[in-house]
Formats: C-alpha cells, sequence, structure tokens
C-alpha cells in the first residue's frame, strides 16, 4: 500500500478522460442520448470515487502502524458512509432526467450531480488536491468539450401534418435543397382531425453549420399542410 502522490492523481484522472471520452464519442457520433460529456463525467466520478477509497486505506494502514495500541481499526471500514452517497446520489440523479416518447433530457446533469458527491467526499475527508483536480477537470468537460472535439450534433424536430405524401415531398425537398441530412425517422398517426388523419414526424437531422432549428421551423410554417412543428431539445 502506497501514497497516492500529485503526479499520480493527474495521471488516474487523464486516464479516465481518455477512456470515457473514446466510449463517449463513439455513443455521440451514433446519435444517442448518453454522450461526450456525459460518458466523461460518469468515468472521472467514478475515478474520483476509487482515489478516495485508496487514500482512505492508506491512511487507515498508516494510522495503525503508527500507532500498534489502534490495531483494530484496520477492521473500521472508513468508506462505508461514502458508499450510502454514492448509492443515494444515484437517486437524485436520477430525478433530473425526463423521458418521452420521443426524447431523453437531463443526463448530462445527473451525470454531474453523481460525480459532485465525489468531490463533496473527497473535500470532507480531507484530501483536498484530490477535489481540487477534480473540479477543474469537470469544469472543461463541460465548458469546454464541445470546443475542442466536433462532434456531429443531431437535431431532432417533430412536425404534425395532413395530407401525407404532398407535405413529405414539401419537407423533403426543403431539406435537399438546404443540404440537411435525415437520420432517423419516427413515424405514428396522432389523431383524427375533422375526418383527416394527422401524422406525427419525428425528424433526426444534422444540419450544415450555416442552418438552425429556428430557421427551419419558421420556414416549415409557411407549408400550409404542416399543422405543428416544435423542436426536440436532448441533453
Amino acid at each position: 500500500m502506497f501514497e497516492l502522490d500529485h503526479f499520480e492523481v493527474i495521471g488516474r484522472l487523464l486516464a479516465s478522460i481518455l477512456f470515457g471520452s473514446a466510449i463517449g464519442y463513439e455513443r455521440e457520433t451514433k446519435g444517442h442520448h448518453a454522450g461526450l460529456r456525459t460518458h466523461i463525467l460518469v468515468c472521472v466520478g467514478s475515478t474520483l470515487f476509487a482515489l478516495i477509497q485508496t487514500q482512505a486505506t492508506y491512511t487507515t494502514v498508516k494510522m495503525a502502524l503508527e500507532n500498534p495500541d489502534l490495531l483494530q481499526i484496520l477492521n473500521t471500514d472508513l468508506t462505508r458512509m461514502t458508499a450510502q452517497i454514492v448509492s443515494g446520489i444515484g437517486f437524485l440523479g436520477a430525478g433530473t432526467i425526463i423521458v418521452t416518447k420521443k426524447s431523453v433530457t437531463g443526463l448530462t446533469t445527473a451525470a454531474s450531480i453523481w460525480a459532485i458527491a465525489s468531490l463533496g467526499i473527497a473535500v470532507g475527508m480531507g484530501y483536498y488536491f484530490i477535489a481540487f483536480t477534480g473540479c477543474i477537470i469537470m469544469l472543461l468537460v463541460l465548458r469546454l468539450i464541445r470546443k475542442l472535439f466536433r462532434v456531429q450534433d443531431f437535431k431532432k424536430i417533430e412536425i404534425r401534418y395532413f395530407k401525407r405524401q404532398e407535405t413529405e415531398k414539401k419537407i423533403k425537398d426543403y431539406f435537399d435543397q438546404n443540404k440537411v441530412s435525415i437520420m432517423d425517422l419516427d413515424y405514428s398517426v396522432d389523431s383524427h382531425k375533422e375526418d383527416k388523419n394527422v401524422y406525427l414526424m419525428v425528424y433526426t437531422l444534422s444540419l450544415p453549420d450555416e442552418l438552425t432549428t429556428t430557421a427551419i421551423v419558421e420556414n416549415l410554417t409557411d407549408v400550409s399542410t404542416i399543422v405543428g412543428i416544435r423542436t426536440i431539445k436532448d441533453n
């Protein structure tokens, strides 16, 4: 058993970023809800908990060796309370996740809540360098990750309409003219209105840099057969 020095702490945290980003990048390029930032935060948070456990174990052994009369301390689990925090905070994070038929939001917030618990434990146990380093890394992940990595950002738009074939052709023509790629479709018949089927289509889109979902919504509202259109936000 050895004490973790500062370089070891930094090295392990950097390794967790590398591994978390590798999996997160793959998931995000496939359009999954849990993407780059979520995976990195969870991986970094797990590493912090493990570092705290390692440091706590070292501290316990050192204390026992320096005080033979207190050898029974080795039978004491100093991380029992923190283990309850880890599991308990997961329920709190789950409360920030909103799941509907068409979207999942709040994943990054849930991950950050869970990861921030590790900082609180580190501070509470007096491991200030571990807490400080972890905090800086989390802030960088949340603030800079999308600027450093050019990950394809998929957008979702929900469109309600009637006259199916006519409307879908107009929508497709608009997307083709504006170089919008359709990555996925989710189709259903929502209801009946004046004896006409009202269709609901959720488009997962890859947009060119110069086009926004707001512009798409504004442009498609000019189509008379579209009765409703809105963006769906993920994350």
